[in-house]
């Protein structure tokens, strides 16, 4: 089962996995800092760090311990290199301002906006600032144009820490840390000709030469993606890639790197005979100056170099060396990398397809015979990536390994044909290429996308599990035993996979306001009962945001759905959720003519629901409020189902959008009634000044309120006139507060926020002293929370 090249990839590498160690402690590094950090490095911690570094540089140059050296090195560079990043990131403006800059990036279409990047010039000098615009305005400034501008600088939300999403260290690392919308390309002043620099003008040409292309709908959107970095003009369009785990293939990468280094040095030798390497190697170096320098294909370049001098001189780097060296550099030049999930997944597939792949071939040749190897090569990279699925998002597709198996050998044609015919169009083909890629992405890759839920609510294993792979090919580099290890991890992930991942059942009750941006989404546990989710969020995005929390609360049951009413921000991202985890059940309120046709997903049959209708989850009891009967009412919202939810001495009302006529409505009907001391109201629309009315509010008394309502949103939720009438309540706002999580306990509720904050609520009055303790958000800001001491 060993041939000359394998045998040749695991003795040279047998002593150089240092790398491989230090690169993962670099990786660790930005999930222990928070996004928020100010840069700041205490005095105690720089003598401690510079001391590691000097106390383990000994060990560098040793074939034992050089890993211990290399990790302490390249860790303390990245903490320097991240402090770095976070000190300019806080001196950036904020704001409304004046920009004056250069636009940097030709223009792409994102839904219904062209997105850019404007690179400030002067006092600006080093900003880059995400600009959106109508797409259907008027046209903005093209690339290498200076420009002025005004508008409102918003800085990238940091996302809460247990989510393992790292959006704000991200942006700091690789993408602009400011934008801005404006509402039309008008906004745009230009100040000049366009003056594009050199390699500005070989990327606009790119695209001006893909916009020429007669293609239409998906295979547009593929064509551009897999071939030449352009984002889709419809997001949609990653969604079957991503749940078929074949979304690799819409991102330029090594792969792509090498079927484009492998056709010039295949052309080459065909047209001038030997020497071809070189040639492919610059054949790779413009095909990353035309898409630009992501991280993969960095690492695809690096590697590319070094199969290129090999094949000219006849000196072969150590694969080991060559992946983990240019991964290294990467992460110096970029240091959040390593809480990149696109970094991670790659470097796991590979360091799998290298290095696990014989030992897993071992296992399966019992069973498999010749066919184990061609198994291994596409089951290993799938295991290798398993931990890492699962903590950044939830689940795996389990149907990835075959769906690699026949998407791969298309891309490997497909490629270098849409690049081909992108630089010289012929009639006929390109509509031929747009139908087959078409056909690829709405017919064969939805085939398989199916994403299997995984519960990653308690860490180790999966950890364990990442660190074992990374062992078991250092392992298999030194020649030593591995049939132990290999089994071990396969039989891991098998059990973690039966087990729907890793998750104890809840100790209490909980309700969690999931922040999905202007939407909402509410996540109801009990103890003895399967979780409740009351709405879907406005967007596939939103659901996938969903299904992280569900993972990282330990949720490894089907849920119940529970949709308020078919407006786009409730029902959005029902239609995903469906295909990313299972649905026990799906209820919905009682309406005359119900709209739901946009958002529900084929072959669905829900429940309806109206006053009286009842259920339990566990010892929690669910309540029908409202409405009363399917009626025929002007405003959806004011259909709007409303729960009642009692568990214990605690009882919660979810008024999903009902409006203050609804509330009025059930006043008269006798709500809310004597209840449980320790109430906490989701308030209705999202906090407009249309409901929560100050009869509603006074009825219910509740001291803890939630208002689901986007940071920064466009309605300007919750309205002064809402914070007004909550004034003796502790609100939370979810996108302010980046998601609140209210848990039942004796007396009250503790009420955590995702910016950290955490604090007893007991009752409705709030302290005046309890900002000033310290417990409380700085400046005693009602929609972060005030906190009470433990009593």
């Amino acid at each position: 089962m060993l041939d000359r090249e394998s045998l040749w990839r695991r003795w040279s590498g047998a002593g150089l996995w240092g790398p491989a160690w230090a690169l993962a402690a670099a990786c660790s590094v930005p999930w222990l800092l928070p996004e928020a950090w100010s840069g700041e490095v205490v005095p105690g911690l720089q003598v401690l760090g510079w001391a590691a570094v000097l106390a383990t540089a000994p060990f560098a140059l040793r074939r034992r311990g050089n890993g211990v050296a290399l990790a302490a090195a390249l860790a303390w560079g990245v903490l320097g290199a991240l402090a770095g990043e976070a000190r300019r990131e806080a001196a950036l403006p904020e704001g409304f301002q004046e920009v004056r800059g250069r636009v940097a990036t030709p223009w792409t279409l994102r839904g219904r906006s062209l997105r850019a990047e404007v690179a400030g010039t002067g006092p600006l000098e080093g900003l880059r600032v995400g600009v959106s615009v109508p797409a259907r305005s008027a046209p903005p400034p093209g690339p290498g144009t200076p420009v002025v501008f005004r508008g409102a600088l918003e800085r990238v939300a940091p996302a809460p820490a247990f989510l393992a999403e790292r959006p704000l260290w991200r942006a700091r690392d690789a993408g602009p840390a400011r934008f801005v919308r404006l509402a039309s390309g008008a906004c745009l002043a230009p100040l000049g000709p366009p003056r594009p620099g050199p390699l500005l003008r070989l990327r606009a040409w790119v695209r001006s030469r893909f916009e020429a292309l007669p293609l239409r709908g998906p295979g547009r959107d593929l064509w551009g993606a897999m071939a030449l970095a352009i984002p889709p003009a419809s997001p949609e369009a990653f969604t079957p890639f991503a749940e078929s785990g074949t979304v690799h293939v819409l991102v330029v990468s090594g792969l792509h790197l090498t079927l484009v280094m492998g056709a010039a040095e295949a052309l080459w030798r065909r047209l001038r005979g030997p020497g071809g390497a070189w040639a492919a190697a610059g054949a790779g170096l413009a095909y990353a100056l035309a898409t630009g320098f992501s991280a993969p294909v960095w690492r695809g370049l690096l590697m590319g170099f070094a199969w290129a001098a090999g094949r000219a001189t006849g000196w072969k780097a150590p694969p080991v060396l060559a992946l983990h060296g240019a991964l290294a550099a990467w992460i110096l030049i970029r240091p959040a990398s390593g809480c990149d999930p696109g970094f991670l997944l790659s470097w796991g597939a590979l360091a799998g397809l290298l290095w696990a792949r014989e030992p897993v071939a071992g296992l399966l040749g019992p069973l498999a015979g010749r066919w184990a190897d061609p198994a291994a090569a596409l089951l290993a990279p799938w295991l290798s990536t398993l931990p890492l699925l699962a903590v950044l998002h939830g689940g795996a597709p389990l149907g990835g390994p075959l769906a690699n198996l026949l998407v791969l050998p298309l891309v490997s044609c497909l490629v270098p044909a849409c690049l081909l015919l992108t630089l010289a169009p012929a009639p006929g083909l390109v509509e031929a290429l747009g139908a087959v890629l078409g056909w690829l992405g709405g017919t064969l890759v939805p085939a398989f996308a199916r994403i299997t839920p995984l519960a990653t609510g308690w860490l180790p294993p999966w950890l364990a599990l990442g660190a074992g792979w990374l062992l078991l090919g250092q392992a298999a580099s030194a020649f030593r035993r591995t049939r132990a290890l290999a089994a071990a991890l396969v039989l891991g992930s098998l059990l973690l996979l039966a087990r729907g991942g890793t998750g104890a059942p809840p100790a209490t009750f909980s309700l969690e306001a999931i922040d999905v941006g202007q939407g909402d989404a509410i996540l109801v546990r009990a103890p003895g009962g399967e979780a409740t989710l009351v709405d879907a969020g406005p967007d596939p995005w939103a659901a996938r945001r969903i299904v992280r929390v569900l993972s990282r609360r330990g949720v490894r049951e089907p849920v119940h759905l529970v949709l308020t009413h078919p407006h786009l921000d409730h029902a959005g991202g029902w239609m995903t959720l469906a295909r990313l985890w299972p649905l026990a059940s799906v209820a919905r309120p009682a309406m005359a003519a119900p709209p739901w046709a946009p958002f529900q997903p084929p072959g669905t049959d829900p429940r309806s629901l109206a006053r009286g209708a009842a259920w339990t989850r566990g010892a929690a009891a669910f309540s029908v409020r409202w409405p009363p009967g399917p009626l025929r009412l002007p405003d959806v919202n004011m259909n709007s189902l409303v729960l009642r939810i009692r568990w214990g001495a605690h009882e919660t009302w979810l008024m999903g959008d009902a409006l203050a006529l609804q509330e009025a409505d059930l006043l008269d009907l006798g709500d809310p009634g004597p209840g449980p001391p320790h109430r906490l109201l989701k308030a209705g629309h999202h906090g407009s000044r249309s409901a929560t009315g100050r009869a509603w509010a006074e009825a219910l008394g509740a001291p803890v309120v939630l208002v689901t309502a986007g940071r920064g949103n466009r309605f300007g939720h919750p309205h002064a006139a809402t914070l007004d009438t909550l004034a003796g309540a502790q609100v939370f706002v979810t996108g302010d507060s980046l998601g609140v999580r209210a848990e039942a306990v004796p007396g009250g509720w503790l009420v955590s926020t995702g910016r950290g904050w955490e604090g007893r609520l007991t009752g409705w009055a709030a302290r005046p002293d309890a900002a000033a303790s310290g417990l409380g958000p700085p400046g005693g800001d009602r929609r972060e929370g005030t906190a009470f001491p433990t009593p």
